[in-house]
């Protein structure tokens, strides 16, 4: 049987589409987060916050504004739970059981077993101090790191190595976004915890699947990115054939003559997509396979955080501006807190596109409904 073939911006709307970013503003509640982050499959978490958050940046674009406090709220109620996923993400709470052989191997970072070697005094004090008081932070005690980045203190270590092995998890934030470390049997659901553990390779089944529908469409490598599995490709494709056996997943074929891209089985092509414009996270579930994102929009994804301010071409805090199923811009945007204000530094348009004031009437729409997602009260531009 041949493979189905696919044009190019058939695809792009398809993809676009599929991530169901909203025109207008929207007012959106616990469960509605709660809903979208399932069906996105996970959503990637950052500490940045010179906008607001990626995550909220991220699930706003698609639900709207929420309260603040809500995703707090939702891993404090074992209704998600963050870990390893993209990078640290939200993930559904029923999804806990699939990550069982990376908790139970190696860790995200390959090395959890090591600050629990290192300071087994500091292990048995957290246990005991969390067990007792219920779930602290890291500024809950006491230590000082080295110096960089990442030099923290044995307790900061000995802390994610728990979460990143299972034996803590995270029941919520303070402060904003200062994890909250318990114990998991007190987080996540009894139900959940009594689900039998997968093997890894029926872990990895499920994920290939939950990855395509989350994203709508990709490639295997793709499909590799999205969960950082170890192994990449090679590891995700007899799951992918399989699927594609029991028609869960189908094959199509990419008129530019790209690596084919697997979409849902129930998948219907040839969605509408949104007319206005949304200004994208830097950490958006859209962007995180670039070479795809190259392919489907012409459009290079640049993050110029950690570059010196001279080297820097766009501007430090970047979003992409979507507009329609077109990436057309990217705007340099800051939170100014003390002036309630959320500040548009620079925009950059893509080369071909037209500079219109339908062009910028959707830009300052977008930058309206971010502002609101950051609690300001204006744009400045």
């Amino acid at each position: 049987m041949s493979t189905p073939t696919i044009s190019l911006s058939a695809l792009r709307r398809h993809v676009v589409s599929h991530q169901g970013f909203a025109g207008r503003p929207r007012r959106a509640r616990a469960g509605r987060v709660e809903e979208e982050i399932r069906r996105l499959s996970c959503v990637q978490l950052d500490s940045i916050s010179t906008v607001e958050r990626s995550h909220r940046i991220v699930l706003t674009s698609r639900v709207g504004v929420y309260p603040a406090g809500t995703v707090s709220r939702l891993l404090a109620e074992g209704r998600v739970f963050e870990y390893w996923a993209h990078e640290a993400s939200l993930v559904p709470v029923e999804d806990f059981p699939l990550f069982r052989w990376r908790m139970d191997g190696r860790g995200h970072w390959g090395t959890h077993e090591r600050a629990l070697a290192e300071h087994p005094e500091v292990v048995e004090h957290v246990l005991e101090e969390i067990r007792e008081r219920g779930p602290l932070g890291s500024r809950d005690f006491d230590g000082e790191g080295g110096t960089g980045m990442w030099a923290w203190k044995p307790a900061k270590q000995v802390l994610d190595s728990l979460w990143d092995r299972g034996d803590l998890s995270i029941a919520g934030r303070r402060g904003g976004f200062q994890r909250l470390y318990d114990l998991t049997e007190r987080v996540i659901p009894r139900a959940v915890l009594e689900t039998p553990v997968p093997t890894q390779a029926q872990a990895l089944r499920a994920l290939v699947l939950r990855a395509v529908r989350g994203r709508g469409a990709l490639t295997e490598s793709g499909i590799a990115e999205h969960y950082r599995v170890p192994g990449r490709t090679a590891s995700v494709r007899p799951h992918v054939e399989a699927l594609e056996a029991d028609g869960l997943l189908r094959r199509l074929r990419v008129e530019d003559g790209g690596p084919d891209v697997l979409v849902p089985g129930s998948a219907e092509l040839g969605e509408s997509v949104p007319s206005g414009a949304t200004l994208l996270s830097p950490f958006d579930n859209l962007l995180w396979d670039r070479p795809f994102a190259e392919r489907l929009f012409g459009f290079s994804h640049v993050m110029e955080i950690y570059k010196p301010a001279p080297q820097r071409v766009f501007g430090y805090y970047v979003l992409p501006v979507l507009r329609g199923d077109r990436l057309v811009g990217r705007a340099d945007v800051k939170s100014d807190r003390r002036a309630g204000l959320l500040r548009l530094v620079a925009f950059h348009r893509e080369a071909g596109v037209r500079d219109s004031a339908a062009l910028h009437d959707s830009l300052d729409r977008a930058l309206a409904r971010l502002a609101r997602t950051a609690g300001l009260e204006g744009v400045a531009r």
